[in-house]
């Protein structure tokens, strides 16, 4: 059983370029699902290069009082918007198995 019904007419489009539409359909959705897998890793490098450290470190370092402004604007800005790409992250990587796992 297919794990994505295509259209007659994407299928007709898809056999054109490969021999196996509903294969190639897959593929595609998990290369989109690993794009965005990407983007979200280079968020994550954008907060790692600034703050010169992985988010547990950065957190650590606030545990510890080695930085001293955790309660300014852009401290808890950075916090709340590294944990969200951490735990997006983390999402698009649970998909991808489960993706991979079904068509399997």
């Amino acid at each position: 059983m297919p794990i994505i019904t295509l259209a007659p007419s994407i299928k007709e489009i898809l056999k054109d370029i490969y021999p196996s539409p509903d294969e190639t359909a897959v593929q595609l959705f998990i290369t989109g699902v690993k794009d965005y897998l990407k983007e979200c890793e280079l968020e994550i490098l954008e907060y790692e290069t600034k703050h010169n450290c992985s988010f547990k470190e950065f957190k650590d370092k606030i545990e510890t009082g080695e930085i001293s402004d955790e309660f300014s604007y852009e401290t808890e800005k950075d916090i709340i918007k590294w944990e969200d790409l951490n735990a997006e992250k983390w999402n698009w990587l649970k998909l991808i198995k489960k993706i991979e796992a079904l068509s399997e």
